[in-house]
């Protein structure tokens, strides 16, 4: 019996640890309850419905384009991602973004106005930041992030520029403002080594954030999944990092 109970014990103490580890692992992947008209696969993210959505670009002088700028530089989620980005020290000019307003007849329709820009100055280490932001139906979604994902025109010497032993380095951190009543600035990362070829990578990207939108968002019952959303992370891949899928035949 002595020599039986130490045992006994242990056994149990597996199965406890057992347990918990098992109740993690369901706690971080349960998660998503999906819900009509949104994305399943990375086909889907960024092969948006066509013929659905319409964009025209707005200029400098477009009343439109100032109204936009002054309504997003103002909203909580552009200071906080902003400031957020402006602590690492990360610039942005809105003069250099690019503005269009949309307008889509993809379930039920959306109209707003998007605004993506670059930060004007690169790190030392070879990486930039950029904000996407949206106004669609009179509802904020901005997203900003730092990375060495950079458009072929501002990569520096070397393609891609860090190197982690002798090998490429890929990453992006994301920076997301969680609406109110939650109101929270929420991080996350995305990163692999050794290869450009890395299929299905923006999904991981979206994935995160789509699982964090069902546990501070949809779950508090805070709002409803937004089928706009969708095309927003579908212009946001489009307008900064299309050319390092591996998903596409060309």
């Amino acid at each position: 019996m002595t020599r039986k109970k130490p045992v006994s014990m242990m056994i149990v103490g597996i199965l406890i640890v057992l347990l918990g580890v098992t109740m993690f692992s369901y706690t971080l992947t349960q998660g998503v309850v999906t819900q009509p008209n949104e994305p399943s696969n990375l086909g889907d993210l960024v092969e948006f419905p066509n013929q659905t959505a319409e964009l025209h670009d707005l200029d400098l002088a477009d009343p439109m384009r100032v109204d936009f700028i002054s309504n997003i530089v103002a909203d909580d989620g552009f200071k906080n991602v902003s400031d957020a980005l402006g602590q690492k020290g990360f610039l942005f000019d809105t003069e250099q973004a690019d503005v269009s307003s949309v307008a889509s007849t993809a379930f039920g329709g959306f109209s707003g106005t998007v605004m993506s820009m670059w930060s004007t100055n690169m790190s030392p280490n070879g990486t930039r930041a950029f904000i996407s932001a949206a106004i669609i139906n009179g509802m904020s979604l901005v997203v900003g992030g730092v990375t060495n994902l950079l458009p072929p025109e501002m990569v520096p010497e070397v393609d891609p520029y860090i190197i982690v032993n002798a090998m490429p380095y890929m990453f992006i951190r994301l920076y997301w403002w969680v609406w109110t009543p939650v109101a929270r600035l929420h991080t996350w990362y995305y990163w692999w080594y050794n290869s450009h070829s890395h299929p299905n990578w923006f999904w991981g990207v979206y994935w995160w954030w789509r699982t964090d939108v069902d546990y501070y968002w949809i779950t508090p019952g805070n709002g409803l999944w937004q089928p706009w959303w969708w095309w927003f992370w579908h212009w946001t891949y489009w307008r900064h990092w299309y050319w390092w899928s591996t998903y596409f035949p060309y």
